[in-house]
């Protein structure tokens, strides 16, 4: 026997479906059906409210109305310090080279000081160079 699924039962709780003749005949269908309705009643019972509960509410916000937000502008720099350090982590991405690469670096970077060391030993600045040259080729 194939019982009701718990959709099927909802269905049959708001009216969506009619009753059928497995809820008549099967018991635990229809216990699980009663429980349903029971729940449901429960729910849309109305509530009963103490007026001195909603006395004591309406005491506590005129008090928090009278002495102030307690909300604090004095963490809002902070807050915004950490926010721009966190976002900065989270967009930093580091290079990491290859190996072929170190070892690229590696040969650019002693050309690099050998040519500032020999401007450094040179008398003439290196931009006159070209301008020596053109003088040479007119004679």
């Amino acid at each position: 026997m194939k019982h009701l699924n718990d959709d099927q039962l909802l269905d049959h709780l708001y009216g969506i479906v009619e009753a059928d003749a497995h809820l008549g005949s099967c018991e635990e269908c229809a216990a699980r059906y009663r429980a349903l309705e029971s729940r449901r009643r429960a729910l849309s019972a109305p509530v009963e409210i103490e007026p001195q509960m909603l006395a004591a509410q309406r005491r506590k916000i005129l008090a928090r109305v009278e002495n102030g937000s307690p909300f604090s502008w004095k963490w809002i720099p902070a807050a915004a310090a950490a926010a721009v350090v966190a976002i900065g982590l989270w967009m930093h991405h580091p290079a990491t080279p290859s190996a072929p690469a170190v070892a690229h670096m590696d040969a650019s970077d002693d050309q690099l000081f050998s040519e500032v060391y020999s401007m450094e030993q040179s008398t003439e600045p290196r931009a006159a160079a070209p301008i020596h040259a053109l003088f040479e080729d007119n004679q």
